[in-house]
Formats: structure tokens, sequence, C-alpha cells
């Protein structure tokens, strides 16, 4: 399929022009290449791999016809006007050009990074596909937004399915999107989902994976690979919102969350007492130190950032010595440089599952499992 966006350097969807199926075989080599003698299973990908992305994140600016939205053009901060992805949420970018049409009528500009003027600087949607529900956060450079509150009532007006909208204020000179201070404009400040039968709930700032569908297939392989016994104690390192280990809580004993974002434990705390999990608790911390503490974890499930593990937490791991290891990945590179270091030290990969969580990119969602050698 094609994308006029293409043509004017979209970097979004690399691989949009490759036909899925070799997409998906282009992967499967790629994993299988970096991790020889692992037993890698055939690569999950989606039946329908268009429109799958529950966040989405526009930045604004200004042309000759007033203020536009849409995404940067590859290597710049040129953007691109957009009212239309293949990969977004429809209804997400739908509230997106209504909420840049009640901004346009307010006579509000566009943040210019050169300049330093203007207020607007991104749009965040979070879209619910299971309840249909919306969370807008829209980000200012500056905290006075007079205009934020009228604002927020007429999107939810014209767009039902907000349900809130929360002002984000970055006064950082930076690429990133979100800064440190937030203003709730209405509603209650999160929205409500499902994720395989369980209630969550997601604030503006909460890690949540951008393929609903895709990331439930992903679980459903590590629970699977993790080999959950109703004797295990868990550790959930690198936990986000909990997700996983509230799943793993359902069989395991015990299972302790260890994560050192502070918005998402106060997330997963009130998600685990929404689900009624009572043998779950998370704690805030930095996963290396949290680890060289615990004695008695036999599963540890881990989902660590892109760059993956540091040695600090390689070395807390293998001394915590848990038998199993479920090691959940978003950059297979990394995952094989910590595994080449667990398997020196006694761990043996016995399955490696890849799951196309971002069709038509490069990037791959691989879910390993590891036992500890006997003897």
């Amino acid at each position: 399929m094609n994308c006029p966006l293409q043509a004017r350097r979209c970097g979004g969807c690399t691989r949009l022009s490759v036909p899925y199926e070799k997409q998906l075989a282009f992967k499967q080599k790629k994993v299988e290449s970096l991790f020889p003698g692992v037993p890698v299973r055939r690569i999950i990908g989606m039946k329908e791999p268009y429109h799958y992305r529950n966040k989405v994140i526009s930045a604004f600016a200004h042309d000759r016809n007033g203020l536009i939205s849409g995404m940067y053009a590859f290597g710049t901060h040129y953007v691109l006007p957009t009212d239309h992805c293949l990969l977004e949420n429809k209804a997400a970018g739908k509230i997106v050009v209504v909420l840049r049409e009640l901004l346009s009528d307010a006579g509000l500009k566009a943040y210019d990074e050169d300049k330093k003027t203007g207020l607007i600087r991104f749009a965040q949607v979070r879209y619910a596909e299971r309840t249909k529900q919306a969370l807008v956060t829209l980000v200012t450079s500056q905290p006075s937004f007079e205009a934020g509150k009228e604002i927020a009532g007429q999107l939810i007006s014209r767009c039902p399915e907000v349900r809130t909208v929360v002002q984000n204020i970055n006064l950082r000179e930076t690429s990133a999107v979100l800064g440190f201070q937030e203003k709730l404009l209405a509603g209650s400040g999160y929205i409500e989902d499902q994720f395989l039968g369980k209630k969550v709930r997601l604030s503006s700032r909460a890690f949540y994976q951008v393929n609903t569908l895709q990331a439930e297939k992903l679980y459903q392989q590590a629970l699977q690979l993790s080999e959950l016994k109703s004797s295990d104690r868990v550790l959930d390192v690198y936990c986000g919102i909990g997700l996983i280990g509230l799943l793993a809580a359902d069989t395991a004993k015990e299972v302790t969350g260890i994560e050192i974002n502070a918005s998402a434990v106060r997330d997963a705390q009130m998600i685990a007492k929404e689900n009624h999990a009572d043998h779950i608790t998370f704690q805030l911390g930095d996963a290396a130190a949290f680890m060289k503490k615990q004695t008695d974890a036999s599963l540890v499930l881990l989902d660590p950032p892109r760059m993956g593990l540091d040695r600090k937490a390689v070395d807390a791991l293998i001394s915590l010595s848990p038998e199993r290891i479920c090691y959940i990945s978003c950059n297979p590179e990394t995952q094989a440089r910590d595994v080449r270091l667990l398997s020196a030290a006694g761990y043996r990969p016995k399955a490696l599952q890849p799951v196309d969580m971002f069709p038509h990119t490069d990037h791959i969602e691989t879910v390993l499992s590891l036992s500890r050698a006997q003897g």
C-alpha cells in the first residue's frame, strides 16, 4: 500500500511499500541470525496490519494556510500536514483534526523552536479500542493557557469518546514531547481499557504498548514460555503499569513488580486494586539495586527499555539466580548481547518468539525464555 507522505520523507513506516509477508520473512531471518542455536518460533504477524497505533502524537506548526498538525519529516523538525495515517487509530486521528480546528478558531499559535514563541507544541491522543475511550494531552510551551478548559469542553462535546483532557507543560528546549508538569482541563485524568480480561486505567504518561492486539499475543506467549507454577515467587522487573505481572498473579504464589517511574508505579497499584489482585505488590526503585536485595525469586520477568540491561542489572540477576527468566525485548540486538552474558553464567535459552508489534517498520518485539542449568 502506498502513502503520499512517503514521497515527502515521512519516517513513520519505512517498509510500507514492502509486501507484508516479505516484511515478516525479513524480521524472522534477522532474529534467527541474532540468536544462533536458539529455537526461534515463527513470527506472529497481524491479519490487518494497519491503524494499530493506539497512541497518536501530532506536532503543530504553521504554513501559509494557518495552523497545521502532523508528523516530522525524517531527520528534521519540519511538520508534514497529516489528517490520515495508515498506522494510527482512525478515531484518534479524527480527534486531532477536531482539536486543531478548535485551536485555530481560538487564534492560538504553534510553538516556534527557533524564535521560542507560540504556545501549542504537541497533541497526544490515547485511544482505548475495547472501551472506545480517549485521553487527550495538549502539550504547551508555558503554564498559562487561558482558553484550555473551554477548548477541552468543546472537544468533548464534539468528540464524546474523549473522556479527559490534560495540559502538559513542556519548558524543555529538547525534542522530548512531554514535560514534567500537568494540569487537568476536563474529566478524571485517566481512561479505562480492557487487556486480556483485566481492567486497565491509563493516565497521560503511563507506558502502554501501542499495539493492543499484538501486545496481548506477546504477553500470552510470555506467560506460556515462563512455565508458570502455583509455587512461583515472581519478580516483574521494569514492570511499567504492571500488566504482565498482574496476569502472572493469576497463577503464581506471589508477584512483585519493580519500576523506576513513580507515576507508573501509582498506575500499577491502582490497576491491581481494581482487579482485586491481592498477592501482587509494586515497588519504586532501581532494577539492579532491587534484585541485588532479593533471595528467593523462582521466575524473573524482564521488559527493559531499548538499551537492554545494564551490567549492574545483569550481575544482580545472575547473583539472584532464579530458576527461570522470561525476557521481553523491543530491541533484539541488545537482548542478544544480554543473553550471551546470561548464557556464560549458566542459563540456557529454551525458546524465542518474535512478534510483529510494529508492522511496516524495522522494529521487532521478542520474548525469550531461559532456564538455569542444573548441577
